[in-house]
């Protein structure tokens, strides 16, 4: 006989009422990600004195809204301070964890194989402009944050960008960056960058391959759209 999450609650009916922290630690110990909800596994993290509400609250909530919490939001959401830091540093795990994955891409040959790369930037909370060195076969070589927060034409400078694709011997490269509004649309000062970059990589020999701006869902490509 299955038994589902519901049915939790109605065992329990010829015993003492459960709690809300015992109720989520079954449905996750015995059901696992089958039947266990965000807002049980939040209720873990937070402990045996987790409010529903709180819980609730929290699982309604967009990654980027969880990654911007800081520990005095948290407290003021009703945890304790002890609580509050355990809760962020989970975050943050998360977050490193989620910057760390490198998507297994063979190689990079269009522009929607370069989005899939970059893709990860849409959980940073601040503009992430982002190198890719590649070989002659279009592999990824290597890649390398060179700059976060408001991109503009003055603070990406080449010298850095080519640093970096000397270093790893790479045959041409791609950038990419994300608009944390969502909008992927080039600002003037992305078409800048990308005409720089484009110039100096040809004077140097590493061809800058293509620019891609990371939206909410959908991108877009320099390249694709006749600005490369």
């Amino acid at each position: 006989m299955s038994v589902g999450k519901d049915n939790i609650m109605q065992l329990s009916m010829y015993h003492e009422p459960k709690s809300f922290y015992q109720v989520a630690r079954e449905r996750v110990n015995y059901y696992g990600d089958q039947y266990a909800e965000l807002a049980d596994l939040i209720c873990l993290i937070i402990g045996n004195k987790a409010k529903p509400e709180v819980c609730n609250l929290l699982s309604s909530m967009t990654i980027k809204e969880l990654y911007n919490l800081s520990i005095d939001e948290l407290i003021e959401l009703g945890l304790t301070k002890q609580v509050a830091e355990r809760f962020f540093a989970t975050i943050l795990f998360a977050k490193k964890i989620n910057s760390m994955f490198m998507p297994e891409v063979e190689c990079l040959r269009s522009p929607e194989d370069a989005y899939h790369a970059v893709k990860y930037l849409t959980n940073e909370d601040q503009e992430t402009f982002v190198v890719l060195a590649l070989d002659t076969k279009h592999q990824l070589i290597s890649r390398k944050e060179i700059y976060k927060g408001t991109i503009d034409a003055a603070i990406v400078h080449p010298r850095e960008v080519f640093r970096f694709a000397l270093n790893k011997s790479a045959a041409h490269i791609i950038v990419a960056h994300q608009h944390p509004s969502g909008n992927c649309s080039p600002s003037r000062d992305d078409i800048e960058v990308t005409k720089r970059l484009r110039k100096v990589g040809e004077e140097i020999g590493i061809p800058l391959s293509d620019h891609i701006i990371v939206g909410r869902n959908k991108y877009f490509s320099m390249k694709k759209q006749g600005h490369l």
